[in-house]
C-alpha cells in the first residue's frame, strides 16, 4: 500500500472518530433532553391532577353556596312573618286600647 493511500486512510480514520464524537454529543444531549421532557410530562400530570382536586372542591364549594342560599331564603321568609304577625298585634292591641278609651285623658 503507498503512503498517500495510508496516510488518506488515516485522515478519513481520524475524520470518522471525530464525527462518531459528534454523534455521541448529540445523543448525549437528546438523552438529557428525554429525561427534562419525562421531568415536564411528571409536572403536567402533576397539574392534572391538582386541577381534577379543584374542581371537585369548587363543585362542592358551589353546592355548598346553593344550600345556604336555601337557608337564608327561609330565614327571610319566617322573619318576614315573625315580624308581621308582631307588628299586626301591636296594631291590634293600640286600636283595643283606644277603643276601651286608654287615651281619655282629662
Amino acid at each position: 500500500m503507498p503512503e498517500s493511500d495510508h496516510m488518506q486512510l488515516m485522515s478519513t480514520i481520524m475524520e470518522m472518530r471525530v464525527d462518531i464524537g459528534k454523534i455521541s454529543t448529540r445523543l448525549e444531549k437528546l438523552d438529557d433532553f428525554n429525561r427534562s421532557l419525562e421531568d415536564f410530562r411528571g409536572q403536567l400530570k402533576e397539574i392534572h391532577r391538582r386541577s381534577e382536586e379543584v374542581d371537585k372542591l369548587a363543585v362542592a364549594a358551589l353546592e355548598s353556596t346553593k344550600s345556604a342560599h336555601k337557608r337564608l331564603n327561609a330565614i327571610s321568609k319566617v322573619s318576614y312573618w315573625l315580624l308581621t304577625a308582631i307588628g299586626g298585634a301591636v296594631v291590634v292591641f293600640v286600636v283595643g286600647f283606644a277603643l276601651k278609651g286608654g287615651f281619655y285623658i282629662k
